[in-house]
């Protein structure tokens, strides 16, 4: 299947944030979408998943008009993972990924066996089924985001979109998170994300877009759109991308992005030697 974002304008009121954004997504592949803050990263989203009503554009899927009116099909064919998510309830996270599916179930009856069976196996795909019975409040950051990936998966949808997956949690659970998302495209799965961090996209995505403070819009491959002059432009700070060797048997070498930072040398007997960028 195929996700379009033809020319779309959004905002609030009267004042667009985001303009002239034009996309297209396979199932299969991953768009990183990078930019500093306040630029439009989650209007835009806000304003793909219909939260927002668009200013101008138009949502395409396999070429025909996205229909927000449908909540059914939307579901099937969009799923979200916001950046964050504060439950009213300390539910269990079995019933929190079962609740992702209530868009399919009979409203006039509860989840039946079989949806719960769908949860633990979604919980079981996604390393976390030792979650099942925890209660969702309680559980880390990084256990949090995986339970947000499984309720958004309960739906089946051909898209995923994940609003800053990794903000907020460490290292490992970075790194966690990024392997899901490069496991669920290898499914299949069509999924774009925002991230504040380049070298995610090196990591796990085929696309890449960059966002900036006179709203340009650039997308491409991820080779062709994160580049050292585009990094600068869009974050105010040179950076050098470096490619490093890793002797392990799946990977040969990794892609980095580097900030380059004024660094001051003080002597032993604490003069100014230097200043050096």
């Amino acid at each position: 299947m195929n996700f379009e974002a033809k020319d779309i304008r959004a905002g609030y009121e009267n004042v667009d944030i985001v303009k002239d954004v034009s996309f297209s997504l396979d199932s299969g592949e991953v768009l990183c979408l990078l930019g500093p803050n306040g630029v439009g990263k989650t209007t835009l989203f806000k304003s793909l998943l219909g939260f927002l009503p668009l200013h101008g554009g138009v949502v395409l899927i396999d070429g025909q008009p996205f229909n927000y009116k449908d909540c059914k099909k939307q579901a099937a064919l969009i799923g979200y993972v916001p950046q964050l998510h504060e439950p009213p309830f300390p539910f269990q996270v079995l019933d929190v990924v079962v609740m992702g599916g209530i868009a399919q179930m009979n409203i006039f009856s509860g989840p039946t066996r079989e949806e719960y069976q769908k949860a633990e196996n979604i919980l079981e795909m996604l390393d976390v089924a030792f979650l099942s019975d925890k209660v969702y409040t309680e559980v880390s950051g990084g256990e949090r985001q995986m339970v947000l990936i499984a309720r958004a998966l309960m739906q089946e949808p051909k898209f995923l979109m994940m609003d800053e997956p990794t903000s907020n949690l460490d290292f490992g659970n970075q790194m966690r998170v990024l392997q899901q998302v490069r496991m669920l495209a290898a499914k299949g799965m069509g999924i774009i994300m925002t991230s504040h961090f380049p070298d995610h996209a090196f990591m796990c995505c085929t696309k890449a877009a960059v966002m900036c403070k006179d709203t340009t819009f650039k997308v491409g491959s991820v080779e062709e759109i994160i580049t050292e002059e585009a990094l600068q432009k869009a974050y105010g700070i040179r950076v050098k991308i470096a490619n490093v060797d890793v002797h392990e048997e799946a990977v040969e070498m990794i892609t980095t992005c580097l900030p380059i930072l004024n660094t001051i040398k003080i002597s032993r007997e604490g003069r100014k030697l230097n200043e050096s960028a």
